[in-house]
């Protein structure tokens, strides 16, 4: 029994010693200083462009002239061209319904009459006015003004004419009636709608078609206020019909002067030359079809495109200078975009824009540029 402690206890002093040994000669370890690394970021050279802003918006189109055509003579209606039903297209000047004109027809007869007789009564009493003036002038008497002028049937005269003036203008009259009742075309355009057919009998504004001018279609688009500082008015936009890919151009007619109450918005009105496209073969563009237009503004020269966000309403930029270290560059900003911003900078030998974002930046500080063969070997000989 004495001798299994003994062996025990021999065991245990040598994997004591062991353990000592190991423990004082095992390598210590070494202090190493710290190291902080700058931060990689991206970077990318200034691109100087020559570049116009512009706007999107969306817009129903109008007609620019859409009228009820009513009579202005009553009768019954004899004919309507067949030709003439909704849709058609109806040149200017192109007949659209005649009116029963038998009794304007009479009318004017009956007025040419009136004329004649009334200028056969002026030309007696011209020549009786003749005879006046020599029977005065033989009397030798010399008579007051009132006097003289019943002597020489000055009022009889003026009478006579009177009396012709208004048989001409009686006669004007119904032969502008006669005219009317024949109804044309106004404008070119397409009828809309037919309210009143043949046989009916119609009063003086009797509507009788709903017509709207094809030649132009107009539409108005809304632009924010900021923007129309830097419209440019002569430069046509360009118009996107929903369902083609096909572009169609517009040309901006006014500026309205009254703002949008709900947006404060700018009403922008524009027109589309031949939007039905009657001469030739682009795809029409309707009344009331709702469209993309895009507007332009001023062109720009020699200016730098930035994201707006990186912006953040501040008039600098961060770049990365020759020394690979931040600075700012101060920014001129003529115009501000849902995305992107036109702007001029600042900007001296070996600077590049900065297109990570840091959490903390400072002026001077010291950065790692990705794609950098210096910065590639530094992390190589870190690695190492």
């Amino acid at each position: 029994m004495k001798k299994k402690h003994f062996l025990i206890l021999i065991i245990l002093i040598v994997g004591v010693g062991a353990a000592k040994a190991l423990i004082e000669t095992a390598p210590k370890p070494q202090k190493k200083s710290l190291q902080v690394q700058a931060p990689l970021v991206e970077v990318k050279a200034f691109q100087y462009t020559n570049s116009r802003p512009s706007w999107q918006g969306g817009a129903s189109v109008n007609a620019t002239a859409s009228v009820k055509l009513v009579t202005q003579v009553a009768g019954q209606i004899e004919h309507i061209p067949e030709s003439v039903i909704p849709g058609a297209f109806v040149k200017k000047g192109q007949q659209l319904a005649q009116i029963d004109k038998a009794n304007y027809q009479l009318l004017v007869t009956q007025k040419k009459a009136m004329v004649t007789q009334a200028q056969a009564s002026l030309d007696i009493e011209m020549a009786q006015v003749e005879n006046a003036k020599n029977d005065y002038r033989l009397s030798g008497m010399q008579l007051k003004a009132a006097a003289k002028s019943l002597a020489l049937r000055e009022p009889q005269l003026a009478s006579a004419k009177a009396v012709l003036a208004s048989a001409k203008a009686d006669l004007a009259k119904a032969q502008l009636d006669l005219k009317r009742t024949l109804l044309t075309m106004p404008f070119n355009g397409h009828v809309m709608n037919q309210l009143i057919g043949s046989g009916a009998y119609v009063n003086n504004a009797s509507p009788i078609f709903e017509v709207v001018k094809s030649d132009a279609y107009r539409l108005e688009v809304k632009v924010p206020q900021k923007f129309i500082h830097i419209l440019d008015s002569s430069h046509l936009v360009t118009i996107n019909k929903l369902d083609s890919n096909e572009v169609r151009q517009g040309r901006i007619l006014s500026i309205l002067p009254q703002v949008d109450e709900t947006d404060r918005q700018v009403r922008v009105l524009i027109s589309i030359e031949d939007p039905l496209a009657l001469n030739g073969s682009a795809t029409a563009i309707r009344y009331n079809d709702y469209v993309q237009v895009t507007l332009y503004g001023r062109a720009f020269d020699n200016v730098v495109l930035l994201k707006t966000d990186d912006l953040n309403g501040q008039q600098f930029i961060w770049v990365v200078d020759g020394q690979t270290q931040l600075q700012k560059r101060s920014v001129e900003v003529l115009y501000s975009g849902r995305v992107t911003t036109w702007a001029r900078v600042t900007t001296h030998a070996g600077d590049q824009l900065l297109g990570s974002r840091l959490t903390l930046a400072r002026i001077g500080m010291a950065v790692r540029v990705a794609g950098n063969k210096a910065t590639a070997l530094a992390e190589q000989e870190g690695a190492l």
